[in-house]
């Protein structure tokens, strides 16, 4: 009596034989390229539930909203409206922290609690190949916020002044100051976004660590900055990360800038740079040296 009417678990083994793939080899190059597509579709939601496209929506409307109502109200009432890019980047970096937050998570920590990273590393991918197109990907991601909503009130103002090319040739500067900020803003947040993911394997809860861990540390730095007295407390402002964004935005953008430190502009690239050293130094305990 075969094994299924008897009501045991069934199955068939068929002895297919092996054979060499003969197809097009397409490289590693190919196979980094798409990882990294492959990482931006799911950091979108694309190919997921509809509920995971909803956050990212959001964001991007969130981001883009207020340089399409601006560049909207500067065609009507060009006089009325004194809108600059610094006042702009605190609603965009917003939403950078809050897409940081989803999109790490997305990159790093499925594939961890998968336990798929032997796959990835079996054939083209090396683990600094993997790396290298997971940071590719979220930096791609988080620059279509960073950068779009700025340069689109940039090209509003170039396109409803008087003579736009002889504004366009006056603001070049504003253009290089929107570059640096964009790029700053999303080195900064990715680093410490992946590093978080590299230490958390579930999703929600790195998401969680990222913004609580963030939020806390601002709390704490401005704390602290209050309790102290002296030129030394300047520096608390490089480890308070909203802080940190806040001063950099107010160096290359103008604005308010952050309400503690007073330090000179590229001392705020300090900040940044050790924030990144110590995420590639978790990347590379978690990622290289495991391997």
């Amino acid at each position: 009596m075969p094994a299924e009417s008897a009501g045991q678990p069934y199955g068939e083994v068929y002895d297919l034989g092996y054979k060499h793939y003969d197809g097009e080899r397409l490289g590693r190059a190919h196979a980094i390229r798409a990882l990294i597509v492959w990482s931006m579709k799911r950091g979108l939601g694309i190919r997921k539930r509809w509920t995971s496209k909803i956050m990212p929506a959001l964001l991007y409307v969130a981001a883009y909203s207020p340089a399409l109502i601006v560049a909207g109200i500067l065609a009507f009432l060009p006089t009325q409206v004194n809108f600059s890019y610094g006042s702009l980047a605190g609603f965009i970096s917003m939403a950078l922290l809050i897409f940081a937050a989803g999109l790490a998570p997305e990159m790093l920590s499925d594939d961890r609690r998968e336990n798929v990273l032997a796959l990835y590393f079996a054939r083209a991918i090396t683990p600094v190949n993997y790396l290298l197109a997971k940071i590719a990907a979220m930096i791609i991601l988080m620059a279509t916020i960073a950068f779009g909503p700025q340069l689109l009130l940039f090209i509003a103002k170039v396109l409803l002044a008087d003579n736009p090319l002889s504004y366009f040739g006056n603001h070049l500067g504003d253009l290089g100051r929107i570059i640096a900020w964009g790029a700053i803003i999303c080195v900064y947040y990715t680093a410490i976004g992946l590093a978080v993911a590299a230490l958390v394997d579930r999703k929600g809860i790195a998401s969680a660590v990222f913004i609580g861990g963030i939020l806390l540390i601002t709390a704490i730095t401005n704390a602290l900055f209050d309790a102290t007295s002296g030129t030394l407390r300047d520096y608390i402002v490089l480890i308070s990360p909203i802080e940190l964004v806040q001063s950099i935005t107010g160096w290359l953008l103008g604005g308010s800038g952050s309400t503690i430190g007073n330090l000179v502009g590229p001392a705020y690239l300090v900040g940044v740079v050790a924030a990144v050293i110590a995420a590639g130094l978790i990347m590379q305990r978690r990622y290289l040296a495991e391997e």
